[in-house]
């Protein structure tokens, strides 16, 4: 099956804007966005669709930080990283949408490492929030997550795993779009049911973001 996505953002408006969009709202300077995109570039040129996945999981964290009182920008930045680790997948597993071995599961897993070992040292903040993205999903992993890279508070240390359990709701309502052989292609209502099945422990927010419409049932037509 060839990789195929639902879509639910507007089309009239590019990720490329969006993206700007956001670096002006959170004020980033012309380092910090050079910084970033640097960090993405590989990404896009190996998955062009991995890249614009890690879009829009940046737009959906920094609208679930500004929602419930988060640093949009630490949420904007693990957003756009969380996957920056798979420019080191093989792009033929990245594009698997089907017949998946337990070696292919090895192998993704790998892409939490990755990222964190290329991000840690200039974005170590995102870097500590990206190890966290697939640990609350039944068979979580990294299995063992590496020690802080700062001393940091004993509230900071608390949040970090939020952070991460944010970053995963937005991960994962933006993989339901996508199209394979184990859902096919979902309706957004069925994406928002799957979203309370998936996640118990967060069902009022997950309901809340539904409410606010920072989260959607809304898919864009065909044609």
């Amino acid at each position: 099956m060839p990789y195929c996505f639902v879509e639910y953002l507007d089309p009239a408006i590019s990720l490329a804007d969006r993206l700007d969009l956001a670096f002006e709202d959170l004020g980033l300077a012309p380092e910090q966005k050079v910084g970033l995109t640097t960090f993405l570039s590989p990404l896009q040129m190996k998955s062009p669709l991995t890249y614009e996945h890690s879009l829009r999981v940046s737009f959906l964290t920094k609208a679930i930080g500004r929602f419930i009182h988060l640093d949009q920008r630490a949420l904007f930045y693990a957003g756009l990283l969380h996957d920056v680790g798979k420019a080191m997948t093989r792009l033929a597993t990245l594009n698997k949408t089907a017949d998946w071995t337990p070696a292919d599961a090895d192998e993704i897993k790998a892409h939490v490492l990755d990222g964190y070992r290329l991000v840690r040292d200039v974005f170590d903040f995102s870097a500590e929030i990206i190890l966290w993205h697939h640990r609350f999903q039944q068979g979580g992993y990294p299995e063992i997550i590496p020690e802080p890279l700062h001393d940091y508070s004993q509230g900071t240390r608390t949040m970090i795993p939020f952070y991460g359990r944010m970053l995963s709701l937005a991960d994962v309502y933006d993989a339901l779009h996508r199209i394979n052989a184990k859902f096919g292609a979902l309706s957004g209502e069925a994406i928002r049911d799957k979203m309370l099945a998936f996640n118990p422990d967060q069902r009022i927010l997950v309901g809340n973001l539904y409410e606010e419409g920072i989260l959607t049932t809304y898919t864009v037509p065909e044609g």
